[in-house]
C-alpha cells in the first residue's frame, strides 16, 4: 500500500517538475498549435507539420484565438492553451504523453520559445525507483529499533 502510494506521488511530483527545453527548442511536426479555422473563426488545434498546408487551403484564418485561454478535446488528445504577455503555452496531453510548448506570433509565423516534452512512462519508471528506494529506506530504519 505505502509503496503504491509513494509510485504515485512521485511520479507526479516527476510530471510536474520535467524540466523545459529552453537554449535551442526545435519545432517537431508533431507540436500542436492553436489557429482559427473555418469561417466562424473558431478555436482549433493544428500540428506545426500541418500548418504551410493548412494555410496554403485556407482552412485556418489565423494563428491568434480571440480567447485568451481554452481548451477543447481532440480525436486522442486533449488541448489547452494560455496566452500571457503574448506569449502562447498550449498543453497537448493524452494517457501516455504530455506536450507542452511556448511560443509567439511575429509576423504571423510562430515562434518557438521553449518545449516541455514529458514521457510519462519514464517519469512512472523514475517513479518506481523512487518508491523503492523509499520502501526499502523505511524497512532499514524499523530494522534498527
Amino acid at each position: 500500500m505505502i509503496f503504491s502510494l509513494a509510485v504515485g506521488a512521485s511520479t507526479v511530483a516527476f510530471i510536474y517538475s520535467w524540466p523545459w527545453e529552453k537554449a535551442n527548442p526545435e519545432w517537431k511536426p508533431n507540436f500542436r498549435l492553436v489557429a482559427l479555422c473555418g469561417e466562424k473563426k473558431e478555436a482549433c488545434g493544428i500540428s506545426y507539420g500541418e500548418l504551410a498546408a493548412a494555410k496554403a487551403k485556407g482552412e485556418i484564418s489565423g494563428l491568434e484565438p480571440t480567447d485568451a485561454a481554452g481548451e477543447f478535446e481532440e480525436p486522442q488528445n486533449w488541448l489547452k492553451w494560455s496566452r500571457n504577455d503574448g506569449v502562447y503555452e498550449v498543453k497537448a496531453s493524452s494517457w501516455h504523453f504530455q506536450t507542452s510548448i511556448r511560443y509567439k506570433i511575429e509576423q504571423d509565423a510562430p515562434v518557438l520559445v521553449a518545449v516541455q516534452d514529458v514521457d510519462v512512462a519514464k517519469a512512472f519508471i523514475y517513479g518506481m525507483g523512487a518508491a523503492m528506494f523509499l520502501v526499502i529506506g523505511l524497512n532499514l530504519r524499523r530494522l534498527r529499533h
